[in-house]
C-alpha cells in the first residue's frame, strides 16, 4: 500500500450491490495492510462491512446523526469548504476535516475559488481536530500545508495522475515527515 496512513473509497453513482462487492475487494487490498478503508457518505455499507468509518460530503447527514449510527469506535471525517464548516465539524463530533480546495484544482471546480492557505491556517487553528488539506496538494506544497497548521493531505489528483503510484505516494509521504 506504499505507506498509505488510509483509503477513502468514493463512488457516488454506484447501485449499493456494486458499491458493496468494490468495498470487498479494495478490502482484500487495505486490510491485511492494516489501512483504514473509509466510504463516503454509506454509513449501511460501513456497518455492514465492519469498516474503519465514513466520510460525510459537507451536505451530507449532520455530523451528530453519523456519530450516533457509527458509535465511536469507528472514524468519522467531513468535508468542509469554509472555516466555520470546518470547526462545526470538530464541535459536532467529527474525528478529522478535509478542507478545501486549498490550490486551483480541475477536480474542486464546482467548490468555487480556492481558500487559499490563509483560510487552511484558520480553519486548523479553530477546530478541535485534525485538518486535511485537499485541492491542488504537491509533494512540493505540503511544507507550505504543514506550516499553515494541516495535520496532513488528501490527494486524488497527485497520485492517479501519475504513471508510478508508489513512488507519487512516497514522494508525498516523504514530505509530510519532513
Amino acid at each position: 500500500m506504499a505507506g498509505l496512513r488510509a483509503v477513502q473509497l468514493r463512488e457516488r453513482d454506484l447501485p449499493a450491490r456494486e458499491l458493496l462487492r468494490l468495498a470487498q475487494d479494495v478490502r482484500t487490498v487495505t486490510g491485511p495492510a492494516s489501512v483504514p478503508l473509509l466510504i463516503n457518505d454509506r454509513i449501511d455499507l460501513v456497518l455492514a462491512l465492519n469498516l474503519a468509518g465514513v466520510h460525510l460530503r459537507a451536505n451530507s447527514l449532520p455530523v451528530s446523526v453519523a456519530r450516533r449510527l457509527l458509535g465511536p469506535q469507528r472514524l468519522l471525517g467531513v468535508s468542509t469548504h469554509s472555516v466555520e464548516e470546518a470547526s462545526r465539524a470538530g464541535e459536532d463530533g467529527a474525528d478529522y476535516v478535509v478542507f478545501g480546495p486549498v490550490f486551483e484544482t480541475p477536480s474542486k471546480r464546482l467548490f468555487g475559488k480556492p481558500l487559499g492557505i490563509r483560510n487552511l491556517a484558520d480553519a486548523s487553528r479553530q477546530t478541535s481536530v485534525p485538518v486535511l488539506a485537499i485541492g491542488g496538494v504537491t509533494a512540493e506544497r505540503v511544507r507550505e500545508i504543514r506550516e499553515a497548521g494541516a495535520y496532513g493531505v488528501a490527494v486524488v489528483t497527485a497520485i492517479l495522475t501519475r504513471e508510478d503510484v508508489v513512488a507519487a505516494t512516497q514522494e508525498l509521504l516523504a514530505a509530510l515527515c519532513e
